[in-house]
């Protein structure tokens, strides 16, 4: 198999509102957009860019990328239930391609189910999990403690930049690995398939 597109995504949403956008997007969204668009993570920041959602997603080409945003644009569950509610809370969005530059089991796990919808959860309960990940934006290729997977961007803001994620123990800070520019503490959300 060729080597596969991975798109990382950030929406800022007003201040205050990504829970509340998560909260729709797990009962009334993610069910939907994950039967088209190959959803590998989905995560709330809690350091740094608050009030952004960052989303992993992994596509064989650019061609199945357009097949797949295509089939969700054509989905009047997404494009009449979902959007016209959720999307007034964004601000802004952003889109990143990326190749991978090395990974992990965790990530190889989550790519190997990549098109496998998630459920719908019920109302109840947390949006995000109890599990705390990172990401940071530039520095070299040092792999932090917990690597989950490093990109190189070729193609949206700053490319050549990488994107690194990490897992974090959640008891002690993470220490920058790779002197990068930018570092976000973040939590999985609770159908996120990367954990």
């Amino acid at each position: 198999m060729a080597e596969l597109i991975y798109e990382f995504r950030s929406y800022r949403l007003l201040p205050g509102k990504a829970p509340h956008y998560l909260g729709l997007l797990r009962q009334h969204g993610a069910a939907v957009v994950s039967r088209h668009l190959p959803m590998l993570g989905f995560w709330m920041t809690e350091t740094g860019r608050l009030n952004t959602l960052h989303h992993l997603w992994a596509y064989a080409d650019m061609g199945e990328r357009a097949a797949c945003r295509a089939a969700l644009m054509a989905d009047t569950r997404w494009t009449k239930g979902f959007v016209p509610e959720a999307f007034p809370l964004i601000q802004a969005q952003e889109s990143r391609l990326m190749q991978l530059e090395t990974g992990s089991a965790l990530l190889s796990e989550a790519t190997a189910r990549r098109k496998e919808p998630v459920s719908v959860e019920p109302a109840d309960g947390p949006v995000v999990t109890e599990a705390l990940h990172g990401v940071s934006f530039g520095g070299n290729a040092a792999q932090p403690e917990g690597h989950i997977g490093s990109f190189i961007t070729v193609s949206g803001e700053a490319p050549g930049t990488r994107v690194s994620l990490f897992s974090c123990d959640g008891t002690t800070l993470p220490a920058p690995s790779g002197a990068p520019s930018r570092q976000e503490l973040m939590r999985p959300a609770s159908f996120s398939p990367l954990r």
